[in-house]
Order: structure tokens, then sequence, then C-alpha cells
């Protein structure tokens, strides 16, 4: 079954709440952890990959947080997953290239490339704002 990890999974649930929250407020990553009960150091590492996608943004100081650096209706899932995993696609040969000696005649490759086609559209067109 496809499934994507624990960390896209926390992600969304970080970019959901900042997208439900009013344009400017800021959330403390160690409310939003013992809110969750997810790790603060795991919250970290989604931030700062987040962050360096420009998809959220950090004020420091006692009264800083995170907030959204774009319009939810400007940042697609694609977006979002990517920034936490790379390049998405549903087995490791349609990422780039495969290496494999049957690639040009592998039959389940073709399927794969089929299912990911539509998938990777869907999550270009899905935009965070669907979700508020």
């Amino acid at each position: 079954m496809l499934q994507f990890t624990k960390e896209v999974d926390y992600g969304l649930q970080l970019v959901i709440t900042l997208a439900k929250g009013s344009r400017g407020d800021l959330l403390s990553l160690r409310t939003f952890s013992k809110d969750t009960g997810i790790s603060f150091l795991f919250l970290q590492r989604i931030a700062k990959k987040l962050k360096d996608a420009n998809i959220i943004e950090a004020t420091k100081g006692a009264q800083g947080g995170y907030m959204l650096k774009k319009n939810p209706l400007k940042i697609t899932l694609k977006e979002i997953i990517e920034a936490l995993e790379g390049d998405y696609a549903i087995i490791h040969c349609l990422r780039g290239k495969c290496g494999c000696k049957r690639e040009k005649k592998c039959e389940s490759r073709k399927v794969f490339k089929k299912i990911n086609t539509h998938l990777t559209d869907y999550l270009e067109k899905t935009k965070l704002a669907d979700f508020v």
C-alpha cells in the first residue's frame, strides 16, 4: 500500500494548524508539541525543512514562533511532501535514472509510472487551503 512517512503526517498537521490560524499569528513549536504529543525535537527538524523550502517562517524571541510564509491557496501538497522527503515518486526508479537492466522493458514500471503521474497531478492540484 502507498504510505507517507510520519514526517509528512506531522508536517501536514503543522502546516494545517498554521493555515487555520489568523494571518500573522505565531505558533510555538513547544506548545504544538504538547498539544499533539509529537516530539519537540522531531518537530524542530520538520520545521527546519519546511522553512528551508519557504513554506513557513520563524520569528525568534520570547514571543516568537512559526507562521506560513505563503497563502494556503498557493501551497500544494506536493510542495509540502517534497520539502520533507525530496522528489516524490512512488518507487525509487521513477525518481531519476533507474539503473535497472530491464528499465525499457519493465512491465511493472509502466504501471507505476501511470499511477505516479495521476498521484503527482493530484498532489500538484491540491492546495493546503483545501483542508482549512
